[in-house]
């Protein structure tokens, strides 16, 4: 047996091993790779096509048939998103490599796609912060392949079309550089970057109320495009404990007198974003209270592993041949496929 490639250091011992004593055989055998999910968004496809033809060598890929779906495709459970029929002592070893990329990407589509259906709100894709920085790229892809616009790294708008957005806000860190003081932060801020979108986050003190006024009171004011409001779910915005109300982080009473401060001050065309842990229960929760929110920053709700894929052999030499309960006929499911 040649010696493998690389990427065959990701793959599972019982692979290699498999593949080691399969090597010779020419057994012609049937991969199918699906999800135990229902309505699911398929991503990864691409990624899965770029492992295969840099791993397999040429003079095996010949012999091989491979047949997919498409990425954006929306699956039913146990349905074939990808076949791969040929000798599997070539391909073996990159089966759990598949089902990795297969369930990232898909949850992540997934995710977005059942958060977009609750609003029409734009949301700005934040899970730089919610695993490693490697994903960025493929969490990125997959967030736009269901209708994400705005993203946070420039790792994550790369490799994607010209509509996707590299956006930023000032960070608590750069606050703290000017010892508390939001209105000498965003002068900086816009000294530095005077064509950009100037957005304040007026959580640092916890009392967005008070950093609105501070705003509305100096120059800086009209270059203002957005707040932020980033509240700790552990905290209470003092604002609202002035009105006697004690309800914890991110909520649509603190929403509301962010709203009702900046029309106060003739802000009126000033966007309100809000993050701190958004997620799809926080937003169907702000659509029943009818929040006043424009913008929301989301980050690991959209990174939950929700989709699962696996890989089952099904046919041995033309003829089936599937673990008990995953016996299926494919053929029945090959004219939605593409052949690569």
């Amino acid at each position: 047996m040649k010696r493998l490639n690389t990427i065959s250091k990701f793959s599972s011992k019982y692979f290699i091993d498999t593949m080691k004593i399969l090597d010779k055989k020419n057994n012609v055998s049937t991969l199918n790779f699906f999800s135990f999910n229902d309505s699911y968004v398929l991503s990864g496809i691409e990624e899965v096509k770029k492992i295969i033809y840099n791993s397999i060598h040429k003079k095996d890929l010949k012999n091989i048939e491979i047949y997919s779906r498409k990425d954006g495709d929306i699956l039913s459970k146990k349905e074939p998103c990808l076949i791969i029929k040929g000798d599997y002592s070539k391909f073996a070893y990159l089966e759990n490599i598949i089902d990795g990329i297969l369930s990232r990407m898909s949850s992540v589509a997934t995710n977005v796609k059942n958060i977009l259906k609750l609003t029409d709100k734009d949301i700005i894709f934040m899970a730089d912060r919610s695993d490693i920085y490697l994903n960025q790229p493929y969490d990125a892809k997959a967030a736009y392949l269901s209708g994400i616009r705005m993203f946070v790294t420039k790792s994550m708008v790369e490799n994607l079309p010209s509509d996707a957005q590299y956006v930023g806000t000032i960070p608590h860190s750069l606050i703290q550089q000017h010892e508390g003081d939001i209105v000498q932060t965003l002068i900086s801020y816009n000294n530095f970057f005077p064509n950009g979108k100037l957005v304040a986050l007026i959580d640092y003190n916890n009392d967005c109320e008070s950093e609105i006024e501070k705003i509305a009171k100096s120059d800086i004011k009209d270059k203002v495009w957005a707040v932020r409001i980033d509240t700790s779910s552990s905290l209470i915005d003092k604002g609202l404990e002035r009105k006697g109300k004690k309800i914890y982080g991110v909520n649509s009473e603190l929403i509301k007198l962010v709203r009702k401060a900046l029309d106060k001050k003739n802000m009126n065309d000033v966007k309100i974003i809000v993050s701190s842990g958004i997620n799809k229960d926080s937003i169907i929760k702000f659509n029943k209270e009818k929040a006043l929110v424009d913008i929301y920053g989301i980050g690991s709700a959209f990174i939950e592993r929700t989709v699962f894929f696996t890989g089952d052999l099904i046919e041995l030499n033309e003829k089936l041949e599937a673990k008990f309960g995953r016996k299926i006929e494919i053929n029945r499911y090959i004219d939605k496929m593409v052949k690569w």
